[in-house]
């Protein structure tokens, strides 16, 4: 097993990049752990060195795809664990985010597929898809007209508390109604149709509904 900080270097450079294939630079993989540039640095090599991560151009990097299978096995464990915290438990978006950053390097996979199997058994049949099955995500403003996907995850939920309000939450189902010209996106939701600005867009990690 990989140390924690190591899984966490992996996680931020394909939360950074979106899928882990476009290279990251040490500043931005900095930005998104909160650390030094140098101590990213660091790691960075020894991530390198372990086959985890390659080299691009300057000093940036990509996910190999043993480190893309780590970072991806580590972000599935994150969603499951933050939409247990909130959904079943009633944890804030913010504590639970950061309690599954805790929690997701020391679970198993076993105990992973038990709890999101858990999580879906517990809804009425009406509600029953699935609540973060790990699959491949992407953002809201990816998305095309048409397509009906389940929120994952919200980057920065104090900022976009409104979403919440409005029902946009981990585990909801929105269907994508328009793109409009300026890369707004109108979602339906509970029956409702919302704008949502590109840059709140970005915020809104998705996935696919089976």
């Amino acid at each position: 097993m990989l140390p924690s900080t190591f899984e966490d270097y992996l996680e931020a450079v394909l939360t950074v990049t979106g899928n882990g294939r476009q290279p990251a630079t040490s500043q931005e993989i900095a930005v998104a752990l909160g650390t030094e540039r140098a101590t990213a640095e660091t790691t960075i090599a020894s991530l390198v060195e372990e086959g985890y991560l390659e080299r691009a151009t300057g000093d940036a990097v990509r996910l190999t795809e043993k480190g893309r299978s780590v970072a991806a096995g580590v972000a599935r464990k994150h969603r499951v664990l933050q939409c247990f915290l909130t959904e079943m438990l009633g944890v804030d978006e913010d504590a639970a985010s950061k309690e599954a950053c805790t929690l997701e390097h020391g679970i198993s996979d076993e105990t992973i597929e038990r709890l999101s199997s858990y999580m879906e058994g517990a809804e009425a049949p009406q509600e029953r898809g699935g609540r973060c099955r790990g699959r491949e995500a992407c953002t809201l403003l990816d998305c095309k007209e048409g397509d009906t996907v389940r929120v994952a995850m919200i980057r920065g939920p104090r900022r976009n508390r409104r979403l919440l309000d409005l029902g946009v939450f981990p585990g909801e189902v929105v269907q994508i109604r328009r793109k409009l010209p300026n890369q707004s996106v109108v979602v339906r939701v509970k029956g409702c149709d919302i704008a949502i600005s590109p840059e709140i867009a970005t915020s809104i990690i998705v996935e696919s509904c089976p």
